[in-house]
C-alpha cells in the first residue's frame, strides 16, 4: 500500500463476501476491505484493482483487468508502488514543445556523421541511448568513440522535466512494459539514436592499444546519425565468423570485439570481479507468459559492456583530475568476515578455494579475494562440480550492493579506481548529472551541479534504484508463477520435477526447477527428522539421524500451491516411491483440483 497525503492507495483483487463484494490485498498479505456496489468503479469479481481509502470511505479508482491476467497482474503491481503515475502536464507540455532544430549550428559539436556508427541492443529494447565506431590507429591501436545520447541538451536544469526525471531517479522495467524516466518524446524519439535519424550525442573518444590500455582521449558534443541498429543476436552471429550481409559492419564489429577482449582481459588482471548467474527473459503470446528463460552474457554482451566500462571510466578520470564535483557509482570492498564465511561455505559444499591470506586483510586483498573465490567457483563448475548457480549466489551475496556517491570514486567490483555512470542519461538521472558535470568543466555547457546538492541527489537516486530492483525482481516471479500455473493446469500437477537447492533457513529450502522457477519447501514437511540450519548457513542438518541436505543438492518435489499474485510457489517433498511426505492432502488434492485460470488459495 502506497500514502500520498491523507488518502491510501490499495491495490487488491475485487472478490466475493457474503453478499457483496471486497477488495483483498493483491501482492502483500492484509485485511480485506468492504465494498459497497457504488464504489466499485464497474470492476467485477476476479477484476485486479486500485481502491484509494480515505477515512472510512473506500472506492475503486483504477480496473487493472482480470487478476489472472499477467499483464494486469503487471499494471497493478506497478499501480501499487505508484510506478505506472503518468507524467504532469507541466512536464508533457515541455517535452512536446522542444525541437532538435539545427543540431549541426549547436556551439562547439562535432559532426560526426560520416561516421560508420552502429548501435546494439537487446531484442525489443525500449530505448537506445548508446552507439559505438571504430578505426584502426595502425601500431596494434584502435581508436573507438562511444557515443551517448545528449540528453542534457534538451533536460534543463530546474525545469519540470528535470525535477521529474530527479524524482523518478531510474526507469522501471517490468515483462513487456516500461515506466521511463522521460517522457516517450525523449526517450523514444529526441534522445533515440535511431539509424538514419541525425541525433546530438556526447562522445567520450578513445585510443586503445592491444594490452586493453586507454591513452588518447577526447571528449566533445557531436552530431551522429547511425547506419544500423543490431541485435545482440546478430553482434554474436558476425562474432561467431558469420554475415549479416555488410562486410564493412561486420568488419567493425570484430574490431570493437578485438578490443573489447583486450579491455577485459586488462581489467580481469586488475582483480575484476565476475559472476554470472544469467537475467530473466520473458516471451508473451497474447496476454499469457509463454516462455521464460534464463539468458547468460554473450560475446556481445562483452563487447557493449566494456566499451561502456572504458567511457564511464574515462570521464571519471577527467572529471577527478579538473576535481570537478559529480556522482560517482561506488561499491565497496567486502567485508572480511563475509569473505571468510564465503570461504568457509565453499569449502563446506567441496569448492576448492585458494589460501586465505593470514590476518587483516586490506581494501585490495579482500578485493583478490572474492575474485579468487570466483574464479574458484567458475573452474569447478567447469569441471562438472555440484552446486549449480547456488554456488553464484553465494559469492554475490558476500558482495555490497553498489550505490551512488559524490565523494567516493572506487568500485569495487570493477577493481576501478575511478568508476561513474554515463552512459545512459535516457534512464539514470546519476548519468544525466555527470553529463552536465562533464559538459561544464569541457566549457561546452552551462554551470554543472554544485557539490553541495550531488550528495542528495545520489542518496535519493540510490533509494530509487533499489526499489526499482525489488519491483523488477518481483515481476520476474509473478511471471514465472503464472508460467507455471498455466503448465500445471495443462500437464497436471501430479508430476514430480528434480529441483536444486538454491538457499535456506531454518524454516526450509528454497528449491529452484525447470531454469527459472523457486519454489519454498517447509522443513516441518520433512518428516523423516526435525531439521534445522547449520551455522554456515549451507545445509539443514536433522537432529537424530545428522541427514545433511546442502545448498547444491538435488531434491524430488512436487508443486502443491502457487500464488501468481504473490509470485510464491510452495512444494512438497517426493519420496523415492514417488508418494508425498507430510503435507496435509488438503492442501495439496485441493491445488491439484483447481481448474484452470483459477488461483489456488
Amino acid at each position: 500500500m502506497s500514502r500520498g497525503g491523507p488518502a491510501a492507495v490499495l491495490v487488491a483483487e475485487l472478490v466475493s463476501s457474503g453478499r457483496g463484494a471486497a477488495a483483498q490485498p493483491a501482492f502483500e498479505p492484509g485485511l480485506r476491505v468492504p465494498l459497497i456496489k457504488s464504489a466499485r468503479g464497474g470492476a467485477s469479481v476476479g477484476d485486479l484493482v486500485t481502491v484509494t481509502l480515505k477515512g472510512r470511505a473506500a472506492r475503486v479508482t483504477a480496473v487493472h483487468g482480470p487478476a489472472r491476467s499477467p499483464t494486469a497482474a503487471l499494471r497493478g503491481l506497478l499501480a501499487s508502488e505508484d510506478l505506472s503515475r503518468p507524467f504532469p502536464r507541466a512536464v508533457l507540455e515541455e517535452a512536446e514543445a522542444l525541437d532538435d532544430g539545427d543540431v549541426a549550428q549547436d556551439p562547439g559539436r562535432r559532426d560526426l556523421r560520416d561516421q560508420r556508427v552502429i548501435t546494439i541492443d537487446p531484442h525489443g529494447a525500449k530505448d537506445h541511448d548508446d552507439a559505438i565506431a571504430v578505426a584502426d590507429e595502425g601500431g596494434a591501436a584502435t581508436r573507438i568513440w562511444v557515443h551517448i545520447a545528449d540528453v542534457a541538451r534538451f533536460v534543463a536544469a530546474g525545469g519540470p522535466l528535470d525535477r521529474e526525471a530527479a524524482r523518478r531517479g531510474c526507469s522501471v522495467y517490468v515483462p513487456g512494459m516500461v515506466t521511463p524516466m522521460l517522457p516517450p518524446r525523449l526517450s523514444s524519439d529526441l534522445c533515440s539514436l535511431r539509424p538514419g535519424a541525425d541525433r546530438a550525442a556526447v562522445t567520450v573518444e578513445m585510443v586503445i592499444d592491444a594490452r586493453g590500455e586507454v591513452g588518447e582521449t577526447r571528449f566533445s558534443r557531436s552530431l551522429i546519425r547511425s547506419e544500423r541498429r543490431l541485435t545482440y543476436g546478430e553482434a554474436d552471429t558476425v562474432l561467431a565468423g558469420g554475415s549479416i550481409g555488410d562486410a564493412a559492419m561486420e568488419d567493425d564489429i570484430r574490431a570493437i570485439g578485438a578490443v573489447s577482449a583486450a579491455l577485459r582481459a586488462r581489467r580481469m588482471a586488475r582483480g575484476a570481479l565476475e559472476a554470472d548467474s544469467g537475467e530473466p527473459v520473458v516471451r508473451f503470446e497474447g496476454d499469457r507468459v509463454a516462455e521464460m528463460h534464463l539468458e547468460g552474457s554473450t560475446p556481445a554482451h562483452s563487447l557493449v559492456e566494456e566499451c561502456m566500462i572504458a567511457a564511464n571510466e574515462a570521464v571519471a578520470r577527467y572529471l577527478i583530475a579538473r576535481g570537478h564535483p559529480t556522482v560517482f557509482r561506488h561499491h565497496e570492498d567486502p567485508a572480511q568476515s563475509r569473505i571468510e564465511s564465503l570461504y568457509e561455505q565453499l569449502e563446506a559444499l567441496g569448492v576448492a578455494t585458494p589460501p586465505l591470506p593470514d590476518g587483516n586483510l586490506g581494501g585490495p586483498e579482500r578485493r583478490a579475494a572474492a575474485s579468487a573465490a570466483a574464479a574458484a567457483v567458475a573452474r569447478h563448475l567447469e569441471a562438472g562440480g555440484p552446486g549449480g548457480l547456488s554456488l553464484w549466489t553465494l559469492v554475490l551475496r558476500t558482495l555490497r550492493q553498489a550505490h551512488y556517491s559524490a565523494t567516493e570514486t572506487t568500485h569495487s567490483g570493477l577493481a576501478s579506481p575511478a568508476y561513474l555512470h554515463f552512459t545512459s542519461p535516457i534512464r539514470r538521472y546519476p548519468d544525466l548529472l555527470v553529463h552536465r558535470g562533464l559538459l561544464d568543466a569541457l566549457g561546452l555547457g552551462p554551470p554543472g551541479p554544485e557539490a553541495t546538492e550531488l550528495a542528495a541527489e545520489a542518496d535519493h537516486s540510490s533509494a530509487t534504484e533499489r526499489e526499482a530492483s525489488v519491483m523488477e525482481r518481483k515481476a520476474d516471479d509473478i511471471c514465472a508463477a503464472f508460467l507455471l500455473h498455466d503448465r500445471l493446469n495443462q500437464e497436471g500437477w501430479d508430476v514430480p520435477v528434480e529441483g536444486r537447492v538454491t538457499g535456506l533457513i531454518d524454516a526450509g529450502l528454497f528449491i529452484t526447477f525447470g531454469e527459472v522457477f523457486t519454489g519454498f519447501l517447509p522443513s516441518r514437511h520433512l518428516e523423516d527428522d526435525h531439521y534445522r540450519a547449520d551455522p554456515l548457513g549451507v545445509a539443514l542438518i536433522g537432529d537424530s539421524s545428522g541427514r545433511r541436505i546442502r545448498i547444491g543438492d538435488t531434491l524430488s518435489v512436487r508443486v502443491v500451491r502457487i500464488e501468481p499474485l504473490r509470485g510464491r510457489i510452495q512444494l512438497e517433498p517426493v519420496t523415492e516411491t514417488g508418494r508425498s511426505r507430510g503435507l496435509p492432502p488438503k492442501l495439496g488434492s485441493r491445488a491439484r483440483r483447481t481448474r484452470a485460470g483459477a488461483r489456488p488459495r
